[in-house]
């Protein structure tokens, strides 16, 4: 919370017209009193978005984190692929989240211009939740033929 050392516009002792930022009334000495106003921030509308789309893509790179380490051997060239993929995109991830954030903290007029490029930043991690779920469809696919693949061989 911060607080707007605002002043009355007059002198309580004499009625004397102020100034801002005057300390003292200049018709008749006394000490300006000054009104303290505490300003209670206003919660953003994008702050549940923004948290809920964070909690989301960490779910789904666990995901595919996991996969990536149940499918591949460590030392395998598909492991470093995807894992290095997934490392990429958190990293991207966590800038544009970071990036959507100071927006946010940003726009207390709630300009109209700000939140088009918050809405579409919301629309760029998205996309990264998207991608995220492609790669994990991609992997389930993989390892469903895998088992395909070893249930064959057992089965000769």
């Amino acid at each position: 919370m911060s607080v707007n050392n605002d002043h009355n516009h007059f002198c309580i002792y004499c009625g004397a017209k102020l100034e801002p930022n005057q300390k003292f009334c200049i018709r008749c000495g006394e000490r300006v009193f000054h009104e303290e106003k505490v300003v209670e921030p206003v919660p953003s509308k994008y702050g549940k978005i923004i948290d809920d789309l964070e909690e989301e893509y960490d779910f789904k790179q666990r995901r595919a984190t996991e996969l990536v380490e149940k499918l591949f051997d460590p030392n395998h060239m598909a492991y470093n692929k995807f894992s290095s993929s997934i490392k990429k995109s958190n990293q991207l991830f966590s800038n544009q989240l970071n990036v959507t954030r100071k927006m946010v903290e940003l726009d207390s007029d709630n300009n109209e211009l700000v939140e088009k490029e918050i809405d579409d930043k919301i629309k760029t991690l998205e996309t990264f939740i998207d991608k995220m779920d492609d790669l994990i469809n991609e992997l389930v696919i993989r390892s469903r033929s895998e088992e395909r693949r070893v249930g064959k061989e057992c089965r000769s």
